[in-house]
């Protein structure tokens, strides 16, 4: 069961997206965009926490930057 508020469509969805993410990670790897599954996943998580220090969600729903 989904968590409350989130129906099987919005899960399956987010798994697709999270998937599709990992699999263009594994291609930059194999590309040598990175030197490592290591440090392709450090350079995103450093990607992650630029973008939730920058970013949020306003009242409206959409991602702003914060002021």
């Amino acid at each position: 069961m989904p968590p409350s508020g989130f129906n099987r469509l919005a899960v399956r969805g987010a798994l697709q997206f999270i998937q599709a993410c990992y699999e263009d990670l594994l291609q930059e790897v194999a590309d040598g965009k990175h030197a490592s599954v290591e440090a392709a996943l450090a350079y995103e998580i450093s990607q992650i926490e630029k973008a939730l220090a920058s970013l949020h969600i306003d009242p409206q729903g959409k991602l702003v930057k914060q002021a």
